[in-house]
């Protein structure tokens, strides 16, 4: 595999822009992954296959709070997901709740509600607000 930089001296790139540009044309990722992570104090896990990255949190306030706290804009990480092939869903208690990525197809009422290009999954939000553990 060639790699290319687009900044001086081989720098990497300073831009989302510039580094989708350098993704251009690259073969799509596949992703494996199996981790227990911990997120604002929650715990979490995060499972990747092929080309799917799942965030399992505990409940929709877990939820909310790493929405409220993202590291990254959502525009920005649908195009970079998009952009090497890969779709990230969140999930709640192991029912899918959204989703960002290249297999995201998103949502009017995401986009009204301003949460972007998200996909929500409307039954399985409901199953997360109602279903109980045990």
């Amino acid at each position: 595999m060639t790699t290319t930089s687009t900044g001086q001296h081989g720098d990497p790139p300073a831009t989302l822009a510039e580094l989708l540009d350098d993704l251009e044309g690259r073969p799509a990722l596949s992703v494996e992954a199996d981790l227990d992570v911990e997120l604002d104090g929650h715990p979490a896990s995060v499972v990747g296959y092929d080309d799917l990255v799942a965030l399992d949190l505990p409940s929709v306030p877990a939820a909310v709070s790493l929405w409220r706290n993202r590291p990254i804009d959502v525009m920005d990480a649908a195009a970079l997901l998009s952009s090497v092939g890969l779709t990230a869903e969140l999930r709640v208690r192991g029912v899918p709740v959204a989703r960002l990525g290249d297999d995201a197809v998103p949502s009017g009422l995401a986009r009204r509600l301003g949460l972007g290009p998200v996909e929500l999954v409307p039954e399985g939000t409901l199953l997360a607000l109602t279903r109980r553990r045990g």
